[in-house]
């Protein structure tokens, strides 16, 4: 799922046509169909990742998400306040509606990324401020080598950081804590990094049966 900003919301418009030929094919009722019953692995960056969590670890509909979507760019990004809110403050703003959605799901404000007993579902994609061009993944999963789990809150703010909008997000213990300032450069759509990332979760040997990659689209 691209970045792209509120603009995302174009993809779940997209998936929502694409679920909704899938309920036509099964003979069942859209609101009935979940994405993360139909992909075994989910990545985003920037916004992309906030859907990537919607739809993969918090199991919403197409509906669901557009709505929690909607909900979240209008309280980040007022039209009263768009040319008064500074980073700092639109950062606290996002770090409370995505823990409002987390809430309304049934999960802890402050829950981590990977915790145990759960299946492969999503990743997300942010760089440090010391290296923009090399991607860090958080997991909803576990894998091999040291690997940063940040609760659910930082992660997604650590990827949509960009800093005209943001403030930067710190991960880590104190004494070796990382800046993240937003998505990888040049990796606005992560399929390449995905691909990467089922090999070394389901191997090799794996057929990739389909890849739904959806941009952002274009603005008008």
């Amino acid at each position: 799922l691209d970045s792209g900003g509120p603009s995302v919301y174009s993809q779940l418009l997209i998936l929502k046509e694409y679920m909704a030929r899938l309920a036509g094919d099964f003979d069942t009722k859209e609101e009935t169909l979940y994405p993360a019953d139909f992909f075994d692995l989910m990545g985003g960056v920037g916004f992309g990742a906030l859907i990537a969590i919607m739809l993969g670890h918090l199991r919403m509909t197409a509906d669901e998400a557009m709505e929690a979507l909607h909900t979240l760019a209008s309280t980040v990004f007022p039209e009263s306040l768009q040319n008064v809110m500074g980073p700092e403050q639109r950062t606290s703003v996002l770090k409370e509606a995505i823990e409002h959605i987390l809430v309304q799901k049934g999960e802890l404000p402050d829950t981590k990324m990977y915790e145990e007993n759960r299946p492969p579902v999503s990743i997300l994609y942010a760089v440090t401020a010391v290296d923009i061009t090399h991607p860090r993944a958080f997991r909803t999963y576990p894998s091999r080598g040291l690997s940063l789990n940040p609760s659910i809150v930082n992660a997604i703010c650590a990827t949509i950081a960009v800093p005209s909008h943001f403030s930067p997000a710190k991960i880590g213990p104190e004494n070796r804590q990382q800046t993240f300032v937003g998505g990888p450069r040049g990796a606005n759509n992560p399929t390449r990094l995905l691909l990467n990332e089922a090999s070394n979760i389901f191997g090799n040997d794996k057929r990739v049966a389909q890849i739904v990659s959806i941009g952002s689209g274009l603005a008008n």
